[in-house]
């Protein structure tokens, strides 16, 4: 476990089901010892394991501390609020939110969408220059003339390109993602010395914090803010009763509300604060949200195939931001759409982009090595999960990769078991079971409500004849076949499924041979399971003559035992009486 990194793994509540890895686009988990492992250099924190893990595995490092610390030792500080808050937060939580950040000590509340409407002034200008290039200086456009840009404002969408699409990273705008030009812009206003902490729903926001310590003191998800209000005993809802709703509550931002940067949290969003500002059409932006879908639209791209500049907004969270991963309301998409657009059109402020703030950032994430598996290692790996031919290879996804070779790599380079491989298990279990029932002295059936034979073993084909054994050795396992053509005693099977209630250790005569037998529930309704031995064997006779043996001479030792007892009893009791007789006696005399 790995608390320094935004994600980890709570080993202790992990169930080894392997959703996190199925639902991981970069397959950034590691099986160790059946337990999943969040692989920090892989992961692009887009959070996506935290929303799936069915039983809350999956944790997020908790920074209220680091904060209170922050709070503590700055001379103020400020929340750099995302624009999500809208979707987040009531009209009434709003109220209790402002209120209650105040009483915790921050100087002001912030739009983070500032950021955003700086770095969209910028992308603007750099858009209408290359369209202006494009159009102007064709023998330009056909040597070096740049013709993909991709935002750099969703952190894990930069991870994503940066670590698993390195080819596209010169694709990359170098720019200040909006959270980085919002903290340049609060320094700028209010004091190089001053603490910015963010709230929003971005885990990734944490490891921007990590790495720009000098422009982000520290990030909170809204879920971390919602249990520091409640342990600090400040309800969210308290105080939008305290308020009169008569009118639309205005958040009190500092150093004003923003206006186009309100729709970031959109997809979409961020293409239509540009639109507002270059002289760039609709089929010169798109938008693309969800790791699924960026690496679908980004696959074979030929550069010589565009004929003007596209911009292209990406989004790790499918919708946007409104659907980040520390999100605790789950509404739709469209409601949470709907929210943000019409907060933006409440909003009538003229735009004033800020000036003189430096946005230009190179983001310093490395391609990941890529390690070579030759296909002999894969081979070799899938034959320790009985894998030999391609026909094997189910690819059924149930171990979390794609394919049975996937699982082969991963396997290779020790971040997959074998037990991860259902179809191995199984088979598996199989085998041990058909070696268990082989080796068993006893014979054993297992039946279904129709009776009809599931498995059993050599040993209970004997016990019916000559005939019944021939039948095994045709068929093994008698697999299908009907009990009650069998045995004489199947009825007993058709109780114990009706009933539920198991016979035990029931002598049943079949010709000259008596049988004790026990029959048993497997799944109740469905499938029951029967234990049966001839006891008139001279072997088993032998056996069980011992075995009364052993009853009769354990009886005898309990009942020896509890007159011991007694006796032992009687005798300390009389002794303390004749004791007490003497002493009497004695003071008698004197």
């Amino acid at each position: 476990m790995d608390r320094l990194n935004p994600i980890y793994t709570e080993r202790t509540e992990c169930q080894d089901c392997y959703k996190c890895l199925r639902e991981c686009m970069v397959k950034a988990i590691r099986v160790v010892d059946g337990h999943a492992e969040v692989v920090p250099e892989l992961c692009i924190l887009c959070g996506h394991c935290v929303s799936v893990c069915p039983v809350g595995a999956k944790k997020v490092r908790e920074d209220v501390a680091k904060v209170k610390h922050v709070l503590s030792t700055k001379r103020a500080v400020y929340v750099s609020l995302a624009p999500s808050f809208v979707s987040e937060f009531s009209e009434e939580e709003q109220v209790g939110l402002f209120e209650g950040l105040d009483r915790l000590g921050f100087a002001g509340v912030s739009e983070t969408a500032l950021g955003a409407e700086a770095v969209s002034s910028i992308l603007a200008k750099r858009l209408s220059d290359a369209i202006h290039a494009s159009t102007n200086d064709s023998a330009k456009k056909a040597s070096n003339q740049q013709t993909l840009y991709l935002s750099s404002a969703c952190p894990s969408a930069v991870e994503y390109i940066k670590k698993y699409h390195p080819s596209l990273s010169s694709y990359l705008i170098e720019l200040s993602s909006p959270l980085m030009a919002h903290a340049r812009l609060l320094k700028q206003l209010y004091g190089m010395d001053i603490g910015v902490v963010f709230i929003g729903p971005c885990i990734a926001k944490k490891r921007e914090a990590d790495i720009r310590p000098e422009l982000i003191d520290a990030a909170l998800t809204f879920l971390e803010v919602r249990n520091w209000l409640a342990a600090e005993g400040l309800s969210l809802e308290l105080g939008g009763r305290r308020m009169n709703f008569s009118s639309p509550f205005s958040p009190p931002f500092v150093p004003r509300k923003s206006k186009d940067g309100s729709l970031y949290p959109v997809d979409g969003g961020m293409v239509r604060t540009i639109f507002h500002r270059s002289e760039a059409s609709p089929d010169l932006c798109t938008s693309l949200s969800g790791i699924r879908e960026i690496s679908k639209a980004l696959g074979g791209l030929e550069m010589s195939q565009f004929e003007a500049p596209l911009f292209v907004e990406i989004l790790a969270c499918p919708g946007g931001c409104v659907n980040g991963p520390a999100c605790t309301k789950k509404n739709g998409t469209l409601m949470k759409r709907n929210q943000i657009l019409s907060y933006h059109k409440k909003t009538t402020i003229r735009d004033e982009d800020p000036k003189g703030i430096d946005l230009f950032y190179r983001w310093g994430i490395e391609p990941l090595p890529k390690g070579k598996v030759t296909d002999r290692e894969i081979r070799d790996a899938l034959s320790k999960v009985g894998k030999y031919s391609v026909e094997d290879e189910l690819n059924c996804g149930g171990c979390g990769y794609d394919t049975c070779r996937q699982f082969a790599e991963a396997f290779v380079m020790k971040k997959a078991e074998p037990t991860m491989c259902l179809s191995y298990m199984r088979k598996l279990a199989q085998k041990k079971a058909d070696a268990l029932l082989k080796a068993m002295p006893t014979g054993v059936v297992v039946v279904d409500e129709g009776l009809s034979i599931v498995e059993c073993n050599r040993n209970f084909a004997r016990l019916f004849g000559k005939e019944v054994e021939e039948l095994y050795e045709t068929k093994p396992g008698l697999e299908k076949a009907s009990l009650k053509k069998l045995v004489p005693f199947a009825d007993l099977f058709e109780t114990v499924l009706e009933t539920g209630v198991d016979i035990l250790e029931k002598d049943l005569r079949y010709g000259e041979k008596i049988l004790k037998g026990s029959i048993f529930t497997v799944e109740r309704g469905r499938y029951v399971g029967g234990i049966f031995q001839d006891i008139t064997l001279p072997f088993i006779q032998k056996d069980r003559i011992v075995e009364q043996a052993e009853k009769i001479i354990r009886k005898q030792l309990s009942t020896v035992q509890k007159i011991a007892y007694l006796l032992g009893e009687n005798a300390a009791e009389s002794e303390v009486m004749l004791n007490a007789i003497i002493q009497s006696f004695g003071q008698e005399g004197r």
